[in-house]
């Protein structure tokens, strides 16, 4: 713990990747997926996209290509949606030297956050600075169609030619793969373009390149027509797109219909559009909504960023400060007693001849009479003057505009700000903005863009726009909206990315809840990703699954997102282990290989009844074992039952607290699922957990009888359907078994299991990273 929070983990391991612009694969300190590259004047999306002054920097597009790489390098292959996808600055080459580049995808629970970044020095430290953010949402959707005819119908007769010339081309320096506009149409509210790569480059789309940048670039950039008063005096820049469906990769050849969003003038500083991108023949393959561009006033500027807007890996920079406790703990630690000297010690201990010995490589006695330090001042937490501004200082009037003031004197460092400071003048940029609005977002439950504070740049004027959405109170009087997450029955429970290995995906119990497998994910280990698969019901207003084939079929889609292909190692904890049985059962009857199935003391759907005869002589070995004592006790159980069910009676319909109800309501779903299930034997490897038997009566036949008057089996009765059965008892009972200490057992037992099964399946191994798929023509 304590190497984590100084910083002093090894680095992940290094993956080569085969992607375009993607190199390696990795993870963080905090188990990210991370995603890196050197950047040099040999890539041609740096060499031909320049600056007329000969600057050499990604485009736009170029961000977006990465993060669909990346998505797809994850494993991602399925349409997915960037949100809220802002630009901060541009990336570009430090003269001839390259540019180390890395993004990350930061898993959450709708999909993943990016951060895309590149490696700076400042005053001779490495830190990395932000180019940009979104979020990226997997989506389950179709691709649509437009009527590329009835749009160019009602349009004027287009102007064509062998790569056109943009209008940009006045600011920036394009190489060959631009020249991709084959003809365009523009009227004052929509455009339509046709593009194509020319036909040097034409194959690049079937190479792993999934948004081509250049043709992207163009794509979404040859209408700077329908601003109104545009000319090419001015360059623009992109700033956002609000949304970014990828649906398919771009072919060689596309046509673009643009919109505005709004009547845009080329005398506002901002400009939107809405941008479909599809085939000749109409097959949509990216729809954009709200790509919005900035005017800039001059060059675009290439300043080196303060170390304040910097992310640090080394050192101090990336550890979080330790607590005085914390300090005390590594100073002891530091200061403990070495193997070779602990041995000589214990030697002269006893040789000591005491009853009590105490071994210290402290002074016990300064170290009783330290009293507590005082907790040295965070570097985050320093705060500064106000600094002399233009304005007065304004205190906050309200609720709102007190909260925010803490916001932004906690994020900008500064003692005392007014409503009317200006967040730029304070010393804000776009990394604080970005924290700011996440700020906003989780007190408020309100989402705006970090453009508003380029309209809103005080505190008076953003609680009035949170005033706008939620009163002058600032009670936001409306229930709190469900959380948008990407999956309802997977759970990731690992809080990073994870490693490379075959994923798991362990079902829940009876009861639907993952929490009581959490020990055993950590301890399986975090070179692999452990998914807890929860029932439905759990959480929101969806009934719980009465049949378990059908919930199995729902786990399968919801897995195969995760992983699309096997050998798959799935298991199941008490009743979810056969609800993985079944999810086994479909994957192989649709061709798919099943390394393991891991069941935790699983037992039959329908087991048999103890016999009356069995019954009987539990109670006559119970009579021989204690004498006449044996019906005193019986009957004073039974009375005790008689008074319960009459108390009950008595006091009427039982009022169940809410959560009680909603447990209930899923046991009884899963209860009347059980007589509906048909096991179908399976040929697979399967392993079993269980606790030691419990053998308390024998009866007729040589069997057994537990204390709930249940039969017992040493295989729980499993051999019947799986012929590949290996037993293994642990320690503990039913519901230990999966908890501290004595998970530690089984989850052991677990990871040489999957160990073997990966070596077994080792051809056949899944990889998380994989190289791209290549794009459709």
């Amino acid at each position: 713990a304590l190497a984590e929070r100084t910083g002093d983990r090894p680095a992940a391991p290094r993956m080569p990747i085969a992607a375009p612009m993607l190199d390696e694969a990795t993870f963080d300190a905090k188990g990210n997926r991370m995603f890196t590259a050197s950047y040099g004047l040999d890539r041609w999306i740096l060499d031909g996209h320049r600056t007329k002054a000969g600057h050499a920097l990604i485009p736009g597009t170029g961000y977006i290509e990465i993060a669909a790489e990346a998505m797809r390098a994850q494993g991602e292959t399925g349409a997915f949606e960037l949100r809220d996808l802002y630009f901060f600055r541009p990336l570009d080459t430090d003269g001839d030297a390259p540019r180390e580049m890395r993004c990350k995808l930061i898993r959450s629970d709708e999909g993943y956050g990016f951060e895309l970044r590149s490696a700076v020095s400042v005053k001779g430290r490495i830190g990395w600075q932000l180019h940009a953010t979104a979020r990226i949402v997997p989506v389950r959707a179709a691709a649509g169609r437009i009527d590329v005819a009835a749009i160019a119908a009602r349009l004027p007769a287009p102007e064509v030619g062998e790569g056109l010339v943009s209008p940009q081309e006045a600011h920036l320096a394009f190489g060959p793969r631009w020249r991709v506009t084959q003809s365009r149409a523009l009227d004052k509210a929509e455009g339509l373009a046709e593009l194509s790569l020319p036909a040097a480059f034409r194959a690049e789309p079937d190479q792993g390149w999934i948004l081509h940048p250049a043709l992207m670039d163009l794509a979404t950039g040859w209408a700077m027509g329908l601003i109104e008063g545009y000319q090419p005096t001015h360059l623009w820049v992109p700033v956002s797109y609000e949304t970014l469906r990828v649906l398919r990769g771009l072919p060689a050849r596309i046509v673009s219909h643009v919109r505005n969003t709004a009547p845009n003038r080329a005398s506002d500083p901002t400009a939107s559009f809405d941008v479909t991108l599809a085939t000749p023949e109409g097959e949509v393959c990216v729809e954009i909504k709200g790509f919005s561009i900035h005017r800039l006033q001059g060059d675009l500027a290439f300043a080196k960023p303060e170390a304040r807007e910097l992310e640090f890996d080394e050192g101090q920079a990336s550890a979080k400060p330790l607590s005085p406790a914390e300090e005390r703990l590594l100073h002891s630690f530091a200061m403990g007693i070495r193997p070779d000297e602990g041995a000589k010690a214990f030697g002269r201990a006893v040789a000591l001849g005491g009853g009590q010995v105490i071994v210290s490589s402290l002074d016990l006695p300064a170290l009783i009479k330290q009293t507590a330090e005082a907790e040295a001042a965070k570097s985050e937490g320093q705060t500064f003057e106000r600094p002399d501004l233009d304005n007065v200082y304004v205190e906050p009037r309200n609720d709102i505009e007190r909260s925010l003031v803490g916001f932004w004197q906690e994020l900008l460092g500064v003692g005392q700000v007014g409503v009317e400071d200006s967040f730029f003048d304070l010393g804000g940029h776009s990394l604080i903005a970005v924290r700011l609005f996440a700020m906003v977002k989780k007190a408020y439950r309100v989402e705006f863009p970090i453009s508003v504070l380029f309209e809103a740049p005080t505190i008076a004027r953003c609680a009035a726009l949170i005033a706008e959405r939620i009163g002058e109170s600032g009670a936001d009087e409306a229930k709190p909206a469900t959380p948008i997450r990407r999956f309802t029955h997977l759970v990731p429970m690992h809080s990073g990315a994870a490693g490379t290995k075959t994923p798991v995906f362990m079902v829940a119990g009876m009861g639907g809840n993952i929490l009581n497998l959490r020990h055993m994910a950590n301890l399986v280990g975090n070179d692999r990703q452990f998914y807890g698969v929860q029932a439905r019901g759990l959480f929101g207003e969806d009934a719980p699954h009465t049949d378990l084939t059908e919930a199995a079929r729902d786990y399968i889609a919801e897995i195969r997102q995760v992983q699309p292909r096997g050998p798959y190692i799935l298991g199941g904890y008490s009743g979810g282990g056969l609800t993985a049985w079944e999810v086994a059962r479909l994957l192989e009857e649709a061709g798919e290989a099943v390394a393991r199935v891991f069941l935790l003391d699983t037992p039959m759907p329908m087991r048999p009844v103890v016999t009356r005869q069995d019954k009987a002589l539990i109670k006559l070995i119970e009579l021989r074992r204690n004498g006449p004592r044996y019906f005193i006790e019986w009957f004073a159980k039974r009375r005790a039952w008689n008074i319960e069910q009459k108390r009950k009676r008595e006091a009427g319909p039982h009022v169940a607290h809410a959560t009680e109800m909603h447990y209930e309501e899923l046991e009884n779903a899963f209860r009347s699922a059980l007589p509906k299930l048909h096991l179908t034997r399976r040929s697979g490897p399967v392993v079993l957990y269980r606790p030691p038997l419990d053998l308390k009566w024998k009866v007729t036949g040589g069997r057994w009888v537990c204390d709930a008057k249940e039969y017992v089996y040493p295989d729980n009765d499993w051999a019947q359907f799986a012929p590949d059965l290996e037993i293994i008892e642990v320690p503990g009972d039913h519901n230990s078994i999966v908890l501290e200490p004595n998970v530690r057992v089984l989850a052991s037992h677990m990871a040489k299991s999957i160990a073997a099964a990966e070596r077994e399946l080792a051809p056949e191994s899944v990889k998380i990273i994989a190289p791209l798929a290549t794009a459709a023509e």
